[in-house]
């Protein structure tokens, strides 16, 4: 009884390494995904934030259809704002020009855009910032958001595939 208890006892760790070297081994097979390499990484960073830094300059100018050239053409749940998607592109568009109404100036800022780059023509673009507003009648409207936003590159052109904006619940 005593050889059996000391068998176990043996072979409980050698059962231990042997899931460990398998395990290993395993993990050697199938190489660790490491997307775009770095130089990579930094063209697409690069070019997604000048990309948003002209949607920014567009939206500030109160241009709907300049900030919309920016906006992929698809029909499919491009743009949520605050718990609303906007079913079709022709709707976050018109959504947008109404938004525009009664605005004299605006101003958006970007705080610590965070880059994710999925691929060499696919980045995400994580932020949180503060918009201002100055309405027709003088009245300043001021407020934060954050956004995410999924571009792709098209035929050269970085284009928001997918954007969801919100702004902070009061607490």
């Amino acid at each position: 009884m005593k050889m059996k208890t000391t068998a176990r006892m043996l072979l409980i760790p050698l059962g231990v390494v042997v899931v460990g070297l398998l395990t290993a081994a395993t993990v050697g097979v199938h190489p660790k995904f490491t997307g775009p390499d770095a130089a990579v990484r930094a063209a697409v960073e690069q070019a997604v934030l000048e990309t948003n830094a002209r949607m920014t300059a567009t939206a500030d100018r109160l241009d709907a259809d300049a900030f919309f050239e920016f906006i992929l053409e698809t029909d499919k749940g491009l743009i949520i704002q605050n718990g609303i998607l906007f079913k079709s592109r022709a709707e976050a568009l018109a959504a947008v020009k109404r938004g525009f109404v009664g605005i004299a100036k605006m101003d958006r800022r970007f705080e610590n855009p965070q880059v994710t780059v999925i691929s060499a023509d696919c980045a995400l673009l994580a932020a949180e910032g503060s918009a201002a507003a100055t309405l027709d009648d003088g009245r300043t409207l001021n407020s934060r958001f954050a956004v995410s936003l999924v571009f792709v590159r098209q035929d050269g052109q970085w284009k928001l595939l997918h954007g969801h904006y919100s702004m902070p619940m009061a607490r």
